[in-house]
């Protein structure tokens, strides 16, 4: 028996630290019934340790990524979110080799694994999976799509097309959740770009809640927009924010005069 099949052999051991370092020493041997059987072994066993060791064997592994992306998905029909964390890890550290395996969870009926997805795909952080992230900002989820929107700061290197996507996005987002969720991603995220205000603005014509106002309002005084800033006073005062707008014009250099 060659040492590739005693060590496979020895995944089956009932002894966890047996287990462990055959996955550590597994490292060597990059091939699709090794990872299948890695990914048994730590879905059987429920050892933390063995599961770390699979990790970083898994990341280490230097080739066959379409079967170490395939077999991870595994991981996320387990209910234990430390696998379902290390699969997101894995993955995103194999980057666009595994977009193919991330197209699989953003195409699943539930929708805890489209956020997954979205995950992995913050991780990768390439111009391939930004495309995906603005894809699901289409998801009829809410959860998803905010999610998506959320995750469009950390994408910033490619600016041009996160603005494009924030922009197209703007006239479906609706609510408290989505106007806060789109206010914190374009200001946290330093998507400051002019472009942004047009929209914005037919935005707050439709909208009526002096709430949802006031996170609209925000965004355009960071975007630099002074046209606004006595109506944002002034709808600030109904819902008792004036001091966080006055803050908010302070720290964007917008005077109130």
């Amino acid at each position: 028996m060659g040492k590739k099949e005693e060590l496979l052999e020895k995944l089956t051991s009932e002894d966890k630290n047996e287990v462990r370092e055959a996955i550590e020493a597994l490292a060597e041997f990059p091939e699709e019934e090794v990872i299948k059987a890695i990914v048994d072994a730590v879905m059987r066993t429920k050892s933390k340790a063995v599961l770390e060791a699979a990790r970083a064997t898994l990341m280490s592994m230097e080739g066959c990524e379409e079967a170490i992306c395939k077999e991870v998905l595994r991981f996320f029909e387990h209910p234990e979110p430390k696998l379902r964390q290390t699969a997101i890890e894995v993955l995103s550290h194999r980057g666009n080799a595994c977009l193919g395996a991330v197209r699989k969870l953003l195409e699943s009926e539930d929708y805890n694994m489209r956020k997954f997805a979205l995950d992995i795909l913050a991780g990768i952080g390439t111009e391939e999976a930004l495309e995906l992230v603005a894809k699901a900002l289409t998801d009829e989820n809410p959860n998803v799509s905010m999610t998506a929107l959320e995750y469009l700061r950390n994408f910033s290197v490619y600016k041009e097309k996160v603005i494009e996507a924030i922009e197209n996005f703007i006239p479906r987002v609706e609510g408290l959740y989505g106007l806060t969720t789109l206010a914190t991603t374009i200001i946290y995220g330093d998507l400051k770009d002019k472009r942004l205000i047009e929209p914005l603005k037919g935005k707050l014509k439709e909208v009526k809640d002096p709430m949802e106002k006031h996170w609209i309002y925000k965004t355009l005084l960071f975007l630099g927009d002074k046209s606004v800033k006595e109506e944002a006073l002034e709808n600030a005062k109904s819902v008792g924010l004036e001091e966080d707008i006055k803050k908010d014009m302070e720290i964007f250099e917008i005077g109130e005069g």
